[in-house]
């Protein structure tokens, strides 16, 4: 029997740990100290492989995630035949230009690709500017006879693009050093992929190969309109939120890049008595935690706020279904998952013009921008809705085109096997 092709994605990160401390992850595996070593079933591989398997796909699909608490390699089969491992890793600097910055790294994960080399197999290497990558990719040597893919998560901003900031000059050097390096690095890769257009506008300065669209998606069979008035009725009064109350809700994790702080604070500047609700679901670190709890104490208009602790699935599902409208303020994204959930459930989308979900709004003339950093801007917006300007919603099946997994897993599924047939660059 042939043996199958191996699919290997290798993640930028470890285990959000600091996002829920002292919580048990989704798969784990307990340490003497009474905490885990695991991970948790959201990550885009993890994801993207399921449904890749799940519409047919004769791989071996694999994800490999480095991880600080690992003392050894842990390895679990999810019921969607993915295999998740964690391989121990360290933090090290790492010299991008002038000057160095940490990053993961992990012998194990680069002794583990050493048995490959005879297997049919391609590795895609998740996220953009990691420095474990420039290492990897220089150890692997020239008989490397499998392709590699890398995807692009977020805004793939280039270091020559962030020189036109305003820097102390020592770092201009350091930027023009790493943009140099980073075209090295992305030789020996076959293929890239980027969420939206601005990315891959991005990615073709320091990389000459294929670019592909791929983003992330959702489940449309799951992430569905409200079926009826009802249920969304019963839904908010089970959280005192009233019928006529406009519900504006916005997800995500708690980090400064969200502009979660600004959004609150937009929120309490509507002028008048307005019958108005922010509902702010996610977690971050304790210390951002705080942050947001403390400024809602701190406003003129605390109950228009209600900060909802992480929830997934039904549970977050409830909270798309009590919304009016969603509201994205993200200071740099790659294509919104919460943002394309609330396409799936039929819910007009208020947005920074970031992104590849923005783009696509654009370019369906639907939805509302509201500048990045405009915040004053942000509580006009809401207001105009208030007024009775609500804006129009991407219809369904356009969104369920671009986004729903199914459709997601076939243009992965090109793309790998394209890849496989034709092996590695140059080879």
């Amino acid at each position: 029997m042939t043996e199958r092709p191996i699919i290997v994605n290798l993640m930028p990160h470890g285990p959000a740990y600091e996002f829920a401390p002292g919580e048990r992850p989704d798969v784990a595996w307990p340490r003497p100290d009474g905490s885990w070593v695991g991970f948790w079933r959201r990550e885009w591989p993890d994801l993207l492989g399921a449904s890749v398997l799940r519409a047919g796909a004769a791989y071996d699909w694999e994800v490999w995630q480095p991880d600080l608490r690992a003392d050894h390699e842990y390895a679990a089969t999810l019921e969607t035949g993915v295999v998740h491992r964690l391989f121990p890793a360290v933090e090290r600097l790492y010299r991008r230009g002038v000057r160095r910055w940490p990053g993961l790294y992990s012998e194990s994960i680069r002794r583990r690709l050493g048995t490959l080399r005879e297997r049919r197999s391609l590795l895609v290497l998740h996220g953009f500017r990691v420095p474990f990558y420039g290492t990897l990719l220089g150890t692997l040597g020239p008989d490397r006879s499998w392709p590699i893919l890398l995807v692009g998560h977020g805004m793939c901003t280039v270091p020559s693009t962030e020189l036109w900031g305003l820097h102390w000059p020592l770092t201009y050097l350091d930027l023009a050093l790493e943009h140099g390096r980073l075209r090295r690095e992305l030789t020996p890769v076959d293929a890239v992929t980027a969420q939206s257009a601005y990315a891959a506008r991005e990615v073709s300065k320091v990389y000459r190969g294929p670019i592909e669209r791929l983003t992330m998606g959702c489940e449309f069979d799951f992430w569905r309109p409200v079926p009826d008035k009802d249920i969304r009725r019963s839904l908010r009064a089970a959280r005192g939120i009233g019928p006529s109350t406009l519900v504006l809700f916005a997800s995500g994790n708690f980090v400064p890049l969200k502009q979660f702080d600004r959004l609150i604070e937009a929120v309490d500047r509507i002028r008048g008595r307005p019958d108005v609700m922010l509902v702010l679901a996610g977690h971050g670190d304790p210390r951002q935690t705080a942050a947001l709890a403390a400024l809602v104490g701190r406003l003129r208009h605390p109950a228009r706020v209600l900060i909802h602790p992480f929830v997934a699935d039904e549970r977050l599902r409830e909270l798309y279904w009590i919304a009016d409208v969603y509201v994205s303020t993200s200071a740099a994204e790659g294509s919104s998952v919460a943002v394309m959930k609330a396409m799936a459930s039929g819910l007009p989308v208020v947005t920074t013009p970031v992104g590849e979900t923005w783009e696509r709004m654009r370019a369906h003339g639907v939805g509302a921008v509201i500048p990045v950093r405009d915040y004053t801007g942000w509580t006009r917006a809401i207001e105009e809705i208030l007024a009775g300007a609500m804006p129009p919603a991407l219809e369904q099946t356009a969104a369920q085109a671009a986004y729903d997994w199914p459709h997601v897993a076939t243009r992965c599924v090109r793309l790998v096997e394209g890849l496989l047939g034709v092996g590695r660059a140059g080879g």
